[in-house]
């Protein structure tokens, strides 16, 4: 089975989480945490404490919501502890659901693809329908 840990500032993993949930039900491989204002646990603690509980043969992604800001930072420093986690930044419901839908292990290939169906979902959807709206403009 795969370990999905959702790690961000504030309350986006534990939403996400409901979220997939919502649509997926009942997720047990899937985590929030986060780093909020009045932690009584620091993020690092928190997924220590979740990797050191898995089996070391589970495929494990950790999901970070910003590139750079804290919670990404001290996800990677765990890396030297866990080298077999998975730590990607910029999580969406495309991402997690993709992740929560493989049946099993991903190879890096499986999991750029993965990673390239996510950011295919963000989209300016104002831009796209103005210039459709334009074309259908000028097949006239």
């Amino acid at each position: 089975m795969n370990r999905i840990i959702l790690a961000s500032h504030g309350g986006m993993s534990a939403g996400v989480r409901d979220t997939m949930e919502m649509v997926m039900g009942e997720l047990p491989n899937l985590y929030a945490v986060a780093t909020t204002r009045d932690e009584t646990e620091s993020v690092v603690t928190a997924v220590r404490r979740l990797l050191d509980s898995f089996d070391p043969a589970e495929q494990v992604f950790i999901l970070t919501d910003v590139l750079g800001g804290s919670v990404n930072n001290d996800m990677v420093t765990l890396l030297p502890d866990y080298p077999k986690a998975r730590i990607i930044c910029g999580m969406n419901l495309s991402l997690v659901l993709c992740l929560c839908m493989a049946s099993g292990p991903l190879d890096p290939d499986e999991i750029q693809e993965v990673i390239r169906q996510a950011q295919g979902q963000i989209i300016d959807c104002t831009k796209m329908l103005m210039e459709r709206e334009q074309e259908q403009e000028d097949d006239l």
